[in-house]
């Protein structure tokens, strides 16, 4: 009896992986024919369309399927089999314009799949036909393997493109799907012990974690300083920022410094002097090199701060870095008459949208004047957007000035 019912389960898994292997074929042979269309509006809309396909299908395909060298769709994973990476060219007048990629982990009955695609390359990088493979490495860091994720060109190697790890950018999508607090944060800390490793290589100071799309890195015009920041969005829509400032030292050491977000005790976040372990947190998205008589040169960053379900931030951070010195927030530049602030903070509702950005050629902030509908309703900023004027702050002597009701459209004016 015992024989018999090993030899029915050897047949089902025969079965089974026989089946497997037919339904890649055909998928295969699905993705070779798309590849074959002339009409890129149509080759875009059966590729969407595959990739609804085959997700599924990853999901739930038996881990012994074989996948020849030859395949169209090929796949590489890490040595401990934790992840996968599926991925197939496609091509257009016989080059190839469009790379997808499906990161895979999980075990068999909670098993996701991560869809990317890029077609940003131009032709001039490409190699050959422009065919890329893809390969999945494994590097422990003490108790903590990383998975870098490269590339290249399959004619000559050359790499195109490095992933640092892509078991943070799988647990940054977890993380969107977790329903409680706890789990959330328990996430993102297994994300910071893998940055920290980041962080601390010298070798990865120049890079901007391509791939970490969850995370806003940005790397100053002197090549001194980095800054990575990302927000936690929680059950309660409020949110949790988190990050660091890594920077370059005179003798090429490498220093970072974690950023603990104190937002929640701040009464008047313009008028304080704060540090990495007391943070006013935001995702920043850009960084302004400012020349300063008393510093030399200090990091104006531009940031959007989620706040809750009524309201929105941005902000304007002044970051001073001191060769061995730790970093500050906050600097007394931002003059509105005769008040003087160390940073801009601005709180909208959270239905709408604020411009602000940096002018490079004007050297000024240019941004939405924000107003409530009514003056009954001053201070309730729940209520306040854009009312299609504009504001400046200008450099003028070493401070940021005022100027309301400006015409953003011309060049020479505040």
């Amino acid at each position: 009896m015992y024989i018999c019912r090993l030899i029915v389960l050897l047949f089902l898994l025969v079965g089974s992986s026989s089946h497997a292997q037919l339904k890649m074929e055909n998928l295969e042979k699905r993705v070779r024919d798309i590849s074959h269309l002339d009409d890129p509006h149509e080759k875009e809309y059966q590729l969407a369309e595959f990739e609804k396909v085959f997700s599924t299908f990853l999901k739930t395909y038996n881990e012994d399927t074989s996948i020849p060298d030859s395949a169209y769709i090929q796949v590489t994973k890490s040595s401990d089999s934790k992840y996968r990476v599926f991925y197939y060219n496609t091509y257009k007048d016989g080059i190839v314009y469009r790379l997808d990629w499906y990161i895979v982990f999980g075990g068999v009955y909670n098993r996701q799949v991560l869809h990317f695609h890029d077609k940003s390359f131009s032709h001039k990088d490409k190699r050959g036909v422009g065919e890329f493979r893809l390969h999945l490495a494994r590097l422990t860091e003490g108790d903590i393997d990383l998975y870098p994720l490269t590339f290249s060109f399959k004619a000559d190697g050359k790499i195109y493109r490095e992933y640092r790890d892509i078991a943070s950018i799988c647990m940054f999508e977890q993380i969107q799907q977790r329903d409680t607090e706890e789990e959330k944060l328990a996430l993102n800390d297994s994300i910071l012990k893998r940055m920290n490793i980041l962080w601390a290589n010298k070798e990865y100071f120049n890079d901007k974690f391509i791939g970490l799309t969850r995370i806003s890195t940005l790397i100053s015009d002197d090549k001194k300083v980095k800054v990575c920041t990302w927000n936690i969005p929680l059950p309660n829509s409020t949110h949790k920022f988190y990050g660091a400032v890594v920077t370059k030292e005179k003798d090429g050491e490498i220093k970072y410094y974690e950023l603990q977000d104190a937002s929640e005790k701040m009464r008047s976040p313009e008028k304080a002097v704060l540090s990495p372990r007391k943070w006013y947190g935001a995702v920043y998205y850009d960084m302004v090199s400012v020349k300063d008589k008393n510093y030399g040169v200090y990091y104006a960053l531009i940031g959007f701060k989620p706040n809750d379900e009524m309201t929105k931030k941005k902000v304007v951070d002044p970051l001073v870095v001191v060769n061995n010195i730790t970093p500050k927030f906050g600097y007394s530049v931002f003059q509105n008459d005769r008040v003087i602030d160390k940073r801009l903070v601005f709180e909208y509702s959270a239905s709408t949208n604020m411009m602000l950005k940096y002018e490079k050629h004007n050297e000024r902030f240019i941004l939405d004047h924000l107003s409530p509908p009514s003056s009954l309703y001053k201070g309730n900023y729940r209520l306040y957007g854009p009312d299609f004027s504009y504001d400046s702050y200008v450099l003028e002597k070493g401070r940021w000035v005022l100027y309301k009701d400006v015409d953003v459209r011309s060049s020479g004016n505040h």
